[in-house]
């Protein structure tokens, strides 16, 4: 009889708290996909809202002449950057609602509180303002400067190989994984594999919102999108330091990169969604700490 009682309790409860319709709204990206067989099938801008390609297999562009090999590069990474900024920019969004929810309701949506513990799982962090600083993307045109510098613009065994484009190491031997031609003090390295573009600018963007080495830079990018200006905070990417931001500025600004920066995806590939949140549980505030 008293088990009846609390399934009957918490089924009252669960009614209660589905009286009111509680919405939210995301845009999702609706991509496109393709492999690259041939230069031919790397889709060439028209303006500056672009198609979102996400492509699944790349080829080498070491034998073209550099300023097409410049140009497909761009072409071929630009769309997967534009998709992760978009989707980077929609948690944070979500991140803003469930702020502007408690501070009128002091409980959490089931579906908030799951998606906000899951990010900082992933994120290394706890806090709703510091898992924003971390998701904030940088522009394009510092990830195409690096993309470019890491893959030779795309000319490297990994990117061919692995969608590789940043050379992002290794260190588990139950991922998918490329090893190196040469390995360091007799010591093997490998580097990961990828799906697509996407799964690389992906893992670059989470690399960089993960590591304490990238903490300063994270934090100026959150109050200037100046990548002149952010660009000298990325000295300990590469063991090079300075030597390597100097080389990364001057193919920032010799490439004229910084015009892709206000490049877009292309409206008719957005889709806006409400998803309904009223039937979903609600958690009080002190139970989830």
């Amino acid at each position: 009889m008293k088990k009846l009682f609390y399934l009957l309790l918490f089924v009252l409860i669960l009614v209660s708290s589905c009286k009111k319709q509680i919405t939210y709204k995301q845009v999702n990206v609706i991509p496109e996909y393709a492999e690259i067989q041939s230069k031919e099938d790397i889709s060439t801008f028209t303006d500056t809202c672009i198609t979102p390609y996400i492509y699944t297999k790349v080829i080498s562009l070491r034998k073209l002449p550099v300023k097409e090999k410049k140009q497909k590069f761009v072409e071929m990474l630009l769309p997967s950057i534009l998709l992760i900024q978009h989707n980077l920019n929609q948690k944070i969004k979500r991140l803003e609602h469930i702020e502007l929810w408690l501070s009128k309701k002091q409980n959490y949506i089931k579906s908030d509180s799951i998606f906000l513990f899951d990010l900082f799982k992933q994120y290394n962090c706890s806090e709703i303002e510091e898992l924003k600083i971390r998701l904030k993307p940088h522009s394009a045109s510092i990830v195409l400067g690096q993309a470019a510098i890491e893959s030779g613009w795309g000319s490297s065994r990994f990117f061919q190989e692995g969608n590789n484009v940043f050379g992002i190491w290794s260190y588990n031997a139950g991922e998918n994984r490329i090893k190196a031609l040469v390995g360091r003090d007799s010591t093997n390295i490998y580097v990961r594999k990828y799906a697509s573009i996407e799964a690389s600018v992906k893992d670059y963007y989470k690399t960089i919102a993960r590591l304490n080495a990238y903490k300063e830079f994270r934090n100026n990018r959150s109050k200037t999108t100046d990548p002149y200006k952010l660009v000298p905070l990325l000295y300990r990417y590469s063991e090079v330091g300075d030597v390597y931001t100097d080389y990364l500025h001057k193919i920032i600004k010799d490439n004229d990169l910084t015009k892709f920066d206000s490049y877009t995806i292309s409206k008719k590939y957005l889709k806006e969604e409400t998803v309904d949140l009223s039937l979903l549980i609600k958690y009080p505030l002190n139970s989830i700490y």
